[in-house]
């Protein structure tokens, strides 16, 4: 099973930086799962918010503030004093940072931005067919037409098709994925029903499941037969799993 660290080891240390990406690796994750958004010029940056009050106190949204500027903000000290002065990375920073061994799901985030999905597709895109020599890449996103074009554009970058409850109501996973030319379907701990891994198994699709943060979460999970959880807290969840294989 993957355990996949949700915005980086982001129980214990703030989301999205690399104090949560370095825990991470620390912590024995076999995946990083993080989000992107394009700022004002363009450049990726690794932040879920598209407002930038929460985790900087800063009033503003990413789309419209200089990736230099973003890069400057304290996005830290929200979550402990301990963490001030971690900042919002570049997606290129991180790329740089961590091992290449350490697998990356990418989520892209594109809500609250009018602008064409082309441009992060390209900015995206060529980011990682030029620069990048990781060993597992995932592009994920609930915006499924980004997915499309996207795949479009790369054909042969994985993606992952996320669940939307209201929207996708009824969908099968195979639908969705085969929309957009995915091989992973993902979906909260609270929507995973038997039915949607069956679909699943039936055409060769994998299955990863966020919000899995507890041990009991992880046993419903584990019963559920899917291929990944994503989890604020992975080294309690690589010590289990570590101890059921011993």
């Amino acid at each position: 099973m993957l355990l996949i660290a949700h915005r980086g080891s982001s129980g214990i240390a703030p989301e999205n930086t690399l104090a949560a990406f370095r825990q991470a690796v620390r912590d024995g994750a076999s995946m990083i799962e993080l989000d992107v958004r394009l700022s004002a010029d363009r450049e990726v940056v690794v932040i879920h918010d598209r407002r930038l009050w929460r985790i900087t106190r800063r009033r503003g949204h990413v789309r419209r503030t200089p990736g230099v500027e973003l890069k400057s903000l304290d996005a830290g000290s929200w979550f402990g004093p301990e963490f001030a002065g971690e900042t919002i990375p570049s997606l290129e920073g991180v790329l740089q940072v961590l091992p290449p061994g350490i697998a990356l799901d990418i989520e892209v985030k594109t809500d609250g931005d009018r602008r064409r999905n082309g441009q992060m597709a390209k900015a995206l895109g060529e980011m990682i067919t030029h620069g990048s020599r990781r060993r597992g890449l995932l592009i994920s996103s609930f915006d499924h037409r980004f997915l499309a074009r996207f795949h479009r554009m790369y054909p042969g970058i994985p993606l992952a098709v996320l669940y939307m409850p209201v929207r996708d109501l009824g969908r099968s996973p195979s639908r969705l994925a085969r929309r957009v030319g995915a091989g992973t379907f993902v979906c909260s701990r609270a929507q995973m029903r038997k039915r949607l891994v069956r679909d699943a198994r039936e055409h060769g699709l994998r299955i990863l499941v966020y919000g899995v943060q507890t041990l009991h979460h992880l046993s419903s999970m584990e019963r559920y037969g899917v291929d990944g959880i994503i989890t604020d807290y992975p080294a309690r969840m690589v010590r289990t799993v570590a101890a059921k294989e011993n």
